[in-house]
């Protein structure tokens, strides 16, 4: 009881101290011819004043008590609690002291197990893990993460990474409500790629680098170096069969309306393992080719100069585009010219080429599926196959779009008896089935 209540109980203590005064005085005029009267009325009057006193200065302690208590509990997790809860007396504000204190030992304690849960999944990664608060500092790293970075727990992470890049990442990760990756350059002048998490309000922020064992090494030489190229996996064999073969979507913008000309500016990811899609498993990059974006590439692409401006050239976004890449078939519609675009652009930064990755036309698969579909745009293959519309439309939901179109072609592919790396590849380069593939329903 503090604020309106005290004031109404001090008042109300107030009015009747007067009252009592009063009636004294009123006694005394009353009585004054009768002494005896008149003392013992006066001193039944003054041991009324003496009482009210006495219970209007308990009440302000009690009042004060609360409000002290309040003041202390306001503290980080009320970390004057238990302090005030030693001091308290046995009143009703004693009790509830010692019961907040209590209530907060627990609660620490429990906070404290979080962590030490937290702390031990993190140290057993193998890749770089940092967990850090809304305003930058460490709060749980393991140790490749500590090799990597020269950070430790309670450090600024600012002082190792740049804090511009940082931000920008962070800020697409709130806004997807999902991991997001992006390069970021170290104080050093080294660029690392790394996986930024919101966990949300307040919750802090988790980093992942995508690195392990020799490639942490190159990267802490301060060198630009791509982490491992896109060369062609040894598990990507004919015989792998559909449902567990490894799949990227790839989606690429350029400063062109047509993928086959004009520099890359925008390389959007998703990963599948056959028709099972990982939405948190994508790559959203911009790319900064020195200048604007035209008019006609924005209204093709949607990606606009404000997008990518500030974002890193393609000579230091290539090392994170080729780890999305890496140990996948890379699926989309045209995929061939948007590889294509990806090594010309190599070319032109002045890396080395890459070797080309193995890969499937979504567009053939579904010309094979249904003749009337051939050369269609992605828009009406996800309408013929029934992908419903994204709610979140943006320059890389198409990375999306493919890749839900891909686990729907692998599945129909699938029912009419394509089951391995290598089928799906003929089908893809003939533009038909296999002669001995049939259909119950008569379904494309």
């Amino acid at each position: 009881m503090t604020g309106g209540a005290r004031r109404v109980v001090m008042l109300g203590l107030a009015m009747a101290g007067l009252a009592f005064a009063y009636l004294g005085m009123e006694a005394s005029r009353l009585l004054a011819g009768d002494p005896i009267a008149y003392y013992t009325d006066i001193a039944v009057v003054a041991a009324g004043i003496v009482a009210l006193w006495a219970v209007f200065a308990r009440l302000g302690r009690h009042f004060r008590d609360l409000e002290r208590l309040g003041d202390l509990l306001s503290m980080p997790h009320g970390r004057g609690g238990p302090d005030f809860a030693q001091a308290a007396g046995k009143d009703e504000a004693g009790r509830l002291a010692h019961a907040l204190a209590e209530f907060l030992r627990h609660d620490r304690q429990g906070i404290a197990r979080s962590g030490d849960r937290l702390s031990g999944v993190v140290s057993v990664l193998e890749e770089p893990v940092v967990v850090i608060d809304d305003l930058g500092r460490v709060e749980v790293l393991n140790a490749a993460a500590s090799a990597l970075l020269g950070i430790e727990a309670g450090g600024d992470v600012y002082d190792r990474l740049s804090r511009p890049e940082l931000f920008r990442a962070i800020e697409r990760a709130r806004e997807d409500g999902q991991a997001v990756s992006a390069v970021l350059r170290r104080a050093e002048g080294a660029e690392v790629p790394v996986r930024v998490k919101d966990l949300g309000l307040q919750a802090g922020l988790v980093l992942v680098f995508p690195v392990r064992g020799a490639d942490r090494h190159l990267l802490l030489s301060g060198e630009r170096t791509v982490i491992r190229p896109a060369a062609r996996a040894p598990h990507l064999g004919d015989e792998e069969p559909l449902p567990a073969l490894p799949l990227v979507s790839l989606w690429i913008a350029t400063t062109a309306p047509t993928p086959d000309e004009g520099g890359v500016i925008a390389v959007g990811t998703v990963r599948l393992a056959g028709p099972r899609v990982f939405r948190t498993l994508s790559l959203d990059l911009f790319v900064d080719q020195g200048g604007p974006v035209p008019a006609e590439a924005t209204a093709v692409h949607g990606v606009t100069s404000a997008m990518v401006e500030g974002a890193r050239p393609f000579h230091a976004a290539w090392p994170v585009i080729a780890e999305a890449l890496h140990g996948c078939v890379v699926v989309g519609v045209g995929v061939e010219t948007a590889l294509a675009a990806l090594t010309r652009a190599c070319v032109r930064a002045g890396l080395p080429e890459p070797e080309p990755p193995p890969s499937l036309d979504l567009g053939r698969l579904a010309a094979a599926l249904d003749p009337a579909l051939d050369g269609a745009s992605l828009d009406r293959l996800a309408t013929a196959f029934g992908i419903a519309p994204n709610p979140r439309s943006g320059p890389f939901t198409p990375a999306l779009v493919q890749a839900e179109l891909a686990a729907a072609l692998l599945s129909r592919l699938g029912e009419r008896g394509v089951t391995t790396h290598g089928e799906a590849r003929a089908v893809a380069a003939d533009q038909a089935l296999p002669l001995t593939a049939t259909s119950d329903d008569g379904r494309p």
